[in-house]
């Protein structure tokens, strides 16, 4: 099985662990070779003198530890040294990484320097110190410097360089930077790899292993940045909270041990709190003095150090569980930081030999450091495989979006064949209805009729609705940008609007100031706003529809208010969706069809507006939408609906009438002859080329069907023309695909949809005519 992280994840801790094996290197290469450091004129003193217990002078060695030799400690030593100076001019200097912080120099009998009772925090210690020599107590050949110092736990000497300030003085700052500012930078390093592991865990709190590490890592780094610094003495109470840090990083790294390698240990656990609530008591009880917190040390230490090993031995466990290079090499960097920590805790007893460097600002980022990279190998992991999945998501989506685009195009081509084979005899009874009721004089036949007819405008009103759908997604209608005046186009709407609201006992009022102009399109703003006053009084009982139009800004604001059941949250979104109706599973045509929304949407997205919806269950609902506001067309009114036309007088008039479905050619040839027309009535346009070829009377109308066998209407439309130019012309379709609808808009002919009712008829061959038919 392949293992479960990417190379690139690899490829990111394997990094990590270069570049801590790098650091490390060159702390050796830095620690190792102090001796290559020094320049030309610069003594390095590896023998000087001690003074004994008994008075007398003897040879000591450096680097000189006091608890080596069993010196008392703490106590008062003394060093001699004698020192040839060639040129008394200028001034020197004597350097050494572990040189008494507490102490007296005196050169030649002239004291120098004095720190013997500076106040500190902490037990007397070494530290690496430059003391300054100066020419004035220097003298030419022989010169003697005498060393008193006050020694602690830490104390002793460590190796002397002595010369001229202008070379001594570079070898202590490089000392610092290789030995000091590295460690704090890699700890500030360490310190934002914590952050980093904090911020992800405050995002995911169900790592608790990372919360813990980054917990851990940016303590210790701060800790570590903070460590006293060299030749400095501690303010007060830094030993204190130095033990207190060690405390509480004792406590992180257990319960991080814990949480990567045995999460339901609870004795454990509440051991680690223990230990750690304890440990920090008893320092907060302890004595304010140095001595005394050197004491408590001495027990609080060795049981931290038993509960780092317990941490690290959970590492390993997880580590043999797992079987993974990352988490043994963060096993490995945890014995090593419980290593460095039992070597600091001895170096810091005076155990070891006081020149030797702390471990723990080195090991403690590079622990941090693998982990970072561990953590970035999983994040590279997490990321690589979200874009797999990204990509898999992709790909899937487009192959459902193809198979729903397909379905979507079967859907309408269904739709649109259907809608037109639906069109052909529809319009033939609607028309022959409208004719047959101009014939009929019985009252009772006049009735029949007359439910005939509200059956076929139920049908002519599921039909219409589905046009106006593919009318709108046609992409081929064109929006006027025109003045238009709200007052009255609402006053249409309403009227058109109150019998219905009378006959369920409902108000319809309008709210609507006389200069309400907006800038659109005044039959898709008819449209909208007619679905929308439709639908309030549709699902409205008790109460009534308001509709308000106020100015806000540069928009004007319509709203549509009901008192009806309202709709509730989850389900406003659907409302705008084709053929969804929430409170009529009976599909009762009474209530719509669930189109009437769906247009709304449609219409205004083409008028460059959303419609928003408001609505609380049980209190109603409000529809509104913000059109732009403009100054009133000319005459001070906008443009308004049309408006419907009587029926024209054709007598005298000569028709061309070319459809090929025999029942609705007959009856539109039958409606055409009631108004007094001359009808030529052709099933193709072969039999129009035909009639051409046989000298084709003068036309005064050319009514034509969009889809004819043999070729189609515009088709017709221009074979006329060509023999007979100018002639008015109007086109009836059944057609509802978008590209068929978008072809008639682009022709400028006026169109009639199927199926259609004697007045749509009238009123397009009216504006054929330029609306020169007499009524």
């Amino acid at each position: 099985m392949p293992h479960a992280s990417p190379p690139t994840g690899h490829r990111c801790w394997w990094a990590a662990v270069r570049v801590a094996g790098l650091v490390l290197l060159a702390w050796l290469c830095c620690g190792a070779a102090p001796a290559a450091w020094a320049q030309a004129g610069a003594q390095r003193i590896e023998q000087l003198q001690w003074q004994g217990a008994d008075g007398h002078w003897q040879a000591q060695a450096l680097p000189d530890d006091w608890g080596r030799r069993g010196v008392p400690r703490p106590g008062l030593g003394r060093y001699r040294l004698s020192v040839s100076v060639p040129d008394a001019g200028e001034p020197w200097a004597l350097w050494s990484a572990r040189f008494p912080l507490h102490h007296r120099v005196w050169l030649n009998g002239t004291l120098v320097s004095n720190t013997l009772d500076m106040p500190d925090a902490l037990q007397p210690r070494t530290t690496p110190l430059l003391v300054a020599l100066p020419g004035g107590a220097l003298r030419a050949g022989d010169n003697e410097v005498l060393i008193e110092e006050l020694g602690g736990l830490r104390a002793g000497l460590g190796v002397l360089w002595l010369g001229p300030v202008a070379q001594v003085e570079p070898h202590a700052l490089r000392y610092r930077r290789a030995l000091v500012d590295v460690p704090r930078a890699l700890n500030g390093l360490a310190g934002g790899a914590a952050l980093f592991a904090l911020l992800l865990w405050a995002r995911r709190r169900s790592e608790i292993t990372m919360g813990w590490f980054g917990l851990l890592a940016l303590v210790l780094a701060l800790r570590n940045i903070a460590f006293v610094e060299p030749g400095v003495p501690s303010p007060g109470g830094a030993g204190l909270v130095m033990y207190l840090l060690i405390v509480a990083i004792n406590a992180m790294y257990g319960f991080f041990g814990l949480s990567l390698g045995a999460p339901r240990w609870q004795a454990w656990r509440r051991w680690l709190v223990a230990v750690a609530v304890g440990s920090a008591a008893a320092g907060l009880l302890a004595p304010a003095d140095a001595a005394a917190l050197d004491r408590l040390r001495q027990w609080v230490y060795p049981l931290l150090s038993i509960n780092a090993a317990v941490a690290t031995a959970l590492l390993v466990r997880a580590a043999w569980r797992r079987q993974r290079r990352s988490f043994w090499l963060l096993a490995g960097l945890g014995l090593a930081f419980v290593a460095g920590g039992v070597h600091d805790m001895l170096l810091q007893s005076g155990r070891l030999p006081q020149h030797w460097e702390f471990l723990l600002p080195w090991l403690s980022p590079l622990l941090a450091l693998i982990y970072g990279g561990m953590l970035g190998a999983r994040l590279v992991s997490a990321l690589a495989e979200s874009e797999r999945a990204g990509q898999l998501l992709e790909q899937r989506v487009r192959e459902r979006t193809a198979e729903l685009e397909a379905a979507n195009l079967a859907k309408t081509r269904f739709l649109a064949a259907a809608s037109h084979d639906l069109r052909q005899p529809m319009v033939t009874i609607g028309v022959l209805i409208g004719v047959l009721r101009e014939q009929l004089a019985s009252p009772a036949q006049q009735r029949l009729i007359g439910r005939v007819d509200e059956a076929v405008a139920a049908m002519e009103g599921l039909l219409a609705g589905l046009l106006d759908l593919s009318r709108l997604d046609s992409g081929g209608l064109r929006v006027a940008r025109e003045p238009v005046a709200l007052a009255p186009l609402l006053e249409a709407v309403a009227a058109h609007e109150r019998e219905a609201a009378a006959r369920k006992g409902l108000r319809l009022r309008l709210r609507v100031p006389a200069d309400a102009v907006v800038l659109g399109d005044a039959v898709l703003i008819e449209q909208v706003l007619r679905n929308l006053v439709t639908n309030a009084l549709r699902y409205t009982e008790r109460g009534g529809a308001l509709v308000g139009v106020r100015r806000r800004g540069a928009n004007w604001r319509i709203a549509v208010w009901d008192t009806g059941r309202g709709i509730p949250l989850d389900q406003q979104a659907r409302v705008f969706e084709d053929f969804v109706q929430l409170d009529n599973p009976q599909r009762d045509r009474a209530l719509g069809l669930g189109l009437g929304l769906a247009i709304v949407r449609r219409a205004a997205g083409l008028l460059g507006t959303a419609v928003t919806l408001r609505s609380t269950p049980g209190r109603g609902a409000c529809f509104g939408l913000e059109l732009p506001a403009c100054a009133a067309g000319p005459g001070g009114q906008g443009a308004g609906p049309a408006v419907p036309t009587d029926a024209p007088d054709l007598r005298g008039r000569r028709v061309a009438l070319v459809e090929d479905d025999a029942g609705a050619r007959e009856a539109l040839r039958l409606r055409l002859q009631a108004w007094g027309a001359e009808v030529l009535a052709l099933a193709s346009p072969a039999e129009l080329a035909a009639q051409i070829d046989a000298g084709l009377p003068a036309l005064d109308l050319l009514v034509t069907d969009m889809r004819l066998p043999g070729g189609s209407g515009l088709d017709v439309v221009a074979r006329v023309r060509a023999v007979q130019p100018g002639v008015p012309a109007l086109v009836v379709t059944g057609n509802t695909a978008p590209a068929d609808l978008a072809v008639l808009a682009a022709s400028g002919l006026p169109v009639v949809h199927k199926p259609f009712r004697a007045e749509q008829l009238a009123q397009a061959i009216q504006g054929a005519w330029g609306g020169q038919v007499s009524a």
